[in-house]
């Protein structure tokens, strides 16, 4: 599946992170209000389009910060990892594998970071 799917509640953010167990997960906190966070979700746009076959074996979130501010903090207060936007954190079995924030959230680095990823869970014998 590829595409952006918006999380709105607690309960959502909770049923992603453990569907990060089965599948990896990017999930993208976005400010509308934020030109960084517009360049990033362009990227991330491209991320989908030009890697089709890498970006449709993850699945990918949005949380808008400004008008899911409680979901937000909840993020930064389960990871750890403090909050700034744009950032993008990239989950496996319910833990942040990496993440960026503002210009370092591009395509080719979602690609990289996405299928070394994907390799690694392949060679160790996991489900691409």
């Amino acid at each position: 599946m590829s595409g952006l799917m918006i999380i709105q509640t607690l309960e959502q953010l909770q049923s992603v992170i453990q569907e990060s167990s089965t599948i990896p997960v990017l999930l993208y906190k976005h400010s509308s209000q934020c030109g960084s966070s517009r360049v990033a979700h362009s990227a991330l746009n491209l991320f989908i389009n030009r890697y089709a076959p890498i970006a449709s074996q993850i699945h990918i979130y949005v949380v808008r910060v400004l008008e899911e501010k409680q979901l937000s903090n909840q993020i930064t207060a389960q990871f750890g990892i403090p909050h700034v936007s744009p950032q993008i954190l990239f989950i496996d079995h319910g833990q942040v594998i990496w993440h960026a924030s503002h210009q370092h959230i591009n395509s080719a680095n979602l690609y990289q970071v996405v299928l070394k990823h994907l390799q690694s869970k392949h060679q160790e014998g996991g489900t691409p």
